[in-house]
């Protein structure tokens, strides 16, 4: 019988915590014996601010549309949803990006399942990968799977966790294919300049080695301004072997979108929408509108950037061709045009994105409230990850403890080994797991006493 086992250790070890701390007989017995406590979730990335009514009306209503219902769209995505990605990525720097280069997939998980089969040579051929570790379990996991050789790489620097560009860059074999980096970092919050990420295009230019970026949070970042790899790789002249995955689900912190994107070559993304298929013949009716809504009013609140070319010109650019083949797309545009560009709907939107970062910031500044319990956080970037320190738990069981975390104290929790290495590589390092700080501020504090309980209850117990 075939089996599913995927070959990567960090990705089993976070399978064997969700098994309990996500499964919902779990729940439902922590709520029976806790009717009072509401469960916390510290692990995750989720935006628990109420997206404004604007984003949520437009998506539902243009769902409507029969554009977008009544016939299957392809395995590459709707068209609008496509274009949508393709504008914003050409309107924030000299990128020439079109429909053809871009995929729509039901996250940035899928997308990186799907790379990590198109990116692999096959034909029996050896292919090895370089991660950073740690670094979010799905990437290892989707290579892994693909039947590419991992090599995780840990930084020697002492106040990093990101390992130098140098260091990445040095576990590189003559089968290497693919370099994986994801900004912001996952779960460390740690991101590349624009000199590393320079560095590392140029070395990836002269082996050929692809370049996999996981954008992840970057359009949370609180900081603005951050370098953008797809320009940099124009620029040193390597486009072609730069793929960059992309999500709703994390830009905003809502992993209920299941909203994500792929940009590559257009021989690569069509060999892909193949393999899609398969899984996915048609996108959801939801996601091209929310990505439209999503990617156009995105360059608008950006900032950082001085006269922004139109996104919505772009846009149209990009659609034009297609007008005959779509009769029902014209009306389309027109009516959306008119609704996003209201300044209601690009408030409600900024609105949302800065509410988000305001909780970030106030979420991160406590933690120094914490004293010895919680130590160790990278300095902030602006992501909604940092990876911290327990000393209080430091050689335990690290499994055992993530499960008694939860049915004891109900605060769900991910580690250090779901991020990279073994239990035992983590456990000559002390204690390490993720928060993630997108949360009300009152329910993480909350969340932080009972985790500083449970370090104080469990050190005593021995």
């Amino acid at each position: 019988m075939p089996t599913l086992e995927i070959p990567f250790a960090p990705w089993r070890f976070m399978l064997a915590v969700d098994a309990v701390n996500y499964a919902l007989d779990e729940q439902v017995g922590y709520r029976a014996r806790r009717p009072g406590d509401a469960i916390i979730n510290l692990s995750s990335g989720v935006n628990l601010t109420e997206p404004p009514w604007e984003l949520v009306d437009f998506a539902l209503g243009a769902a409507r549309d029969p554009l977008f219902w009544h016939d299957y769209d392809g395995p590459d995505g709707h068209l609008v949803g496509r274009a949508a990605v393709a504008a914003y990525e050409a309107t924030r720097a000299e990128v020439a990006v079109g429909v053809e280069n871009v995929l729509v997939t039901a996250g940035a998980s899928a997308a990186l399942a799907l790379l990590a089969r198109g990116l692999h040579p096959g034909g029996g051929i050896g292919a090895h990968a370089v991660l950073p570790a740690p670094t979010f379990p799905l990437a290892g996991a989707a290579l892994a799977d693909a039947g590419f050789r991992i090599t995780e790489v840990t930084s020697e620097e002492p106040d990093r966790w990101l390992p130098t560009v140098d260091e990445l860059t040095a576990a590189a074999t003559a089968d290497t294919r693919v370099v994986y980096v994801n900004t912001f970092n996952n779960p460390t919050g740690e991101r590349y300049d624009e000199a590393e990420l320079r560095k590392l295009v140029g070395w990836a230019r002269e082996h050929r080695v692809t370049v996999l970026h996981d954008t992840v949070s970057s359009d949370v970042a609180a900081v603005g301004g951050l370098p953008h790899l797809l320009s940099i790789a124009a620029e040193e002249d390597y486009a072609r072997g730069v793929v960059t995955v992309g999500s709703l689900s994390k830009s905003r912190a809502v992993p209920g979108f299941r909203i994500g994107w792929m940009i590559a070559d257009a021989d690569l993304i069509a060999r892909l929408a193949g393999f899609n298929e398969l899984i996915a013949p048609s996108s959801p009716g939801l996601a091209a509108p929310a990505l439209l809504m999503d990617r156009m009013l995105a360059v608008a609140a950006d900032s950082a950037r001085s006269a922004p070319d139109d996104p919505w010109d772009r846009l149209e650019e990009l659609l034009r061709p297609y007008h005959a083949g779509l009769p029902g797309l014209r009306g389309f545009l027109d009516r959306a045009g008119a609704r996003l560009g209201t300044p209601r709907t690009a408030n409600g939107l900024a609105g949302w994105r800065d509410s988000l970062r305001k909780t970030l910031a106030g979420n991160v500044a406590s933690l120094a409230g914490w004293g010895e319990t919680i130590v160790g956080a990278p300095p902030w970037c602006g992501d909604f990850n940092t990876f911290v320190r327990l000393p209080a738990l430091d050689g335990r069981d690290v499994l055992a403890t993530t499960h008694r975390l939860f049915r004891e104290y109900g605060v769900q929790t991910l580690p250090g080994p779901a991020f990279g290495h073994s239990t035992s590589w983590w456990r000559r390092r002390g204690y390490f797991l993720r928060l993630s700080f997108a949360l009300p501020p009152a329910r993480w504090q909350e969340g932080l006493a009972r985790l500083s309980a449970a370090c104080e209850r469990l050190s005593a117990d021995g």
